[in-house]
């Protein structure tokens, strides 16, 4: 008789109660949308609690909505995924060279790091939206395993290129 812990038992009642499925997305869409109304001041100045109910109706009808649902929960994994590898990016590049601010500083980093954000989230998308098994078959082939290793290869390598290139060849002070 195996004993399962508080915690394992903790969250799959949070799964059985909708926790995962309904509130967390509520959530985000709710900060999404507030932070986004709060930030243009689309409807003015000092408008915090309109913002609040038009975020919280948007987001109760997108949490209602199951496609909306079903993309977003085959796309946050993505998100984190993308995180999880700029982090590590970061942290490895601030051992490497000492300095972050320099390389956040390159043009080529710069450019690099929006491209490879915006290949992620299309990625995030295409997967989050199950257009991979829309069009399954009449692509190169590649299983989702292929292309993850592909993916992180390629991170790899790129990484490598900027830390060994430097941030332009100067000659550092000190």
């Amino acid at each position: 008789m195996t004993q399962e812990s508080v915690l394992l038992l903790g969250v799959q009642g949070l799964r059985e109660m909708g926790f995962f499925d309904f509130f967390l997305p509520l959530l985000l869409f709710f900060a999404i949308i507030y932070g986004a109304l709060d930030k243009t001041k689309i409807f003015g100045d000092d408008k915090k609690d309109i913002n609040a109910i038009i975020a919280f109706v948007i987001s109760m009808i997108a949490a209602t909505t199951s496609w909306v649902l079903r993309g977003v929960a085959g796309f946050l994994p993505w998100v984190g995924f993308i995180a999880l590898i700029v982090v590590v990016f970061l942290m490895l590049a601030s051992l490497i060279t000492g300095d972050v601010s320099s390389l956040v500083e390159n043009k080529f980093v710069k450019i690099g790091g929006v491209l490879f954000v915006l290949a992620g989230l299309g990625l995030g998308v295409w997967y989050g939206l199950g257009l991979d098994k829309r069009f399954a078959g009449t692509g190169t082939g590649f299983s989702e395993t292929d292309v993850a290793i592909i993916v992180v290869l390629a991170i790899f390598i790129g990484a490598f290129y900027m830390i060994v290139r430097g941030s332009g060849g100067g000659v550092s002070e000190g």
